[in-house]
């Protein structure tokens, strides 16, 4: 059994490599946010990622910032249907145990640790040096997941909002990403419903699998899969960690309001235009929202959906109030 030391404060801290990514600026300058590309870094074997220092970062981390589900899963199954583990308290066992133990964990906001904040800036950085982009100035949210599942687990198709990088850091992984742009592999009604708040809105289909680009993911390598592209993960024969770097992006947190006032439309039987086809109606679902946004805030579930959920706070009220006084 790995004994694990809560407070990381006392530990001697592990120097950076002076560069994370290795080669491929071309990849990072053409494809950044566009198309999902493979590159290779040099985080394989570092100190940060034994499972030792990852368990005791989970202990002081603590529940609200784990998720624990069974490594038992198949790409077409919804985030509502994974497996949680409830045994929240024997997580670092469960870390520590990784290759039996038949868990897939999620450590969110490792990034309250310094250490792993500043491996979470020095990667924003070099992203944007390699992409010859402002980035910082285009970033609205950040943080920094640390991905663990033992030997054959599932990461089931899904969609996210942020731009994301994933460092293979050790075992070996497939990943599979789609391309966003096609509207047989992810529709408009798919996007607006995931903005609204449906995080399984995103479908699986057996017949668009020929379309996904397919990487071989071992430890040193990463893929990037852009905002939207949908994406699944299957483990090989041993466990895997992986460091996600994630960020939300200004021009995309504005786009998903398009698409949250596209929904209400729809559900009015309405055709709602999507995205980039007319610009003043983009600039006024973009302004409508804005303005009951909130100013400051604090999580990415406010970054994104604080308007919509004020626009149809009344809506909601009712629903509620139907279903108690019907019950």
């Amino acid at each position: 059994m790995i004994t694990t030391t809560p407070n990381l404060a006392s530990q001697q801290k592990q120097p950076l490599p002076a560069t994370i990514f290795k080669g491929g600026e071309e990849e990072f300058r053409q494809n950044h946010n566009r198309h999902s590309f493979q590159f290779h870094h040099y985080l394989a074997g570092h100190p940060l990622f034994e499972l030792s220092r990852l368990a005791a970062l989970a202990e002081v981390l603590g529940p609200a910032n784990v998720l624990q589900f069974s490594s038992d899963a198949a790409f077409n199954l919804k985030w509502t249907g994974m497996q949680v583990k409830d045994h929240r308290e024997k997580i670092s066992q469960a870390i520590a145990n990784l290759e039996k133990s038949g868990s897939w964990l999620l450590l969110y906001r490792t990034q309250t640790d310094p250490e792993y904040r500043a491996l979470m800036n020095q990667i924003i950085a070099e992203i944007g040096a390699r992409a010859g982009i402002p980035l910082e100035q285009q970033i609205t949210w950040r943080d920094a997941y640390i991905f663990m599942a033992s030997p054959f687990a599932v990461t089931p198709y899904h969609i996210d909002h942020e731009s994301t990088f994933l460092f293979q850091i050790h075992g070996q992984r497939e990943a599979n990403i789609w391309d966003r742009e096609d509207r047989s592999i992810l529709t408009d009604p798919e996007r607006e419903s995931y903005y609204f708040g449906n995080l399984s809105a995103a479908n699986y289909r057996e017949s668009n699998q020929a379309k996904a680009k397919v990487y071989n993911m071992v430890a040193g390598t990463g893929v990037h899969h852009p905002c939207l592209a949908p994406h699944a993960f299957r483990n090989g024969s041993t466990y895997s960690i992986a460091l996600g770097v994630h960020f939300c992006l200004r021009d995309w947190d504005q786009q998903a309001r398009v698409y949250q006032i596209n929904h209400c439309l729809r559900q009015l039987h309405l055709k709602p235009v999507p995205p980039g086809r007319s610009a003043w109606r983009d600039r006024a679902k973009i302004r409508a929202l804005g303005l009951i946004s909130k100013r400051n805030p604090q999580t990415k579930y406010e970054l994104i959906r604080s308007g919509i959920r004020r626009l149809t706070f009344p809506i909601r009220a009712v629903s509620e109030f139907k279903k108690r006084v019907t019950k």
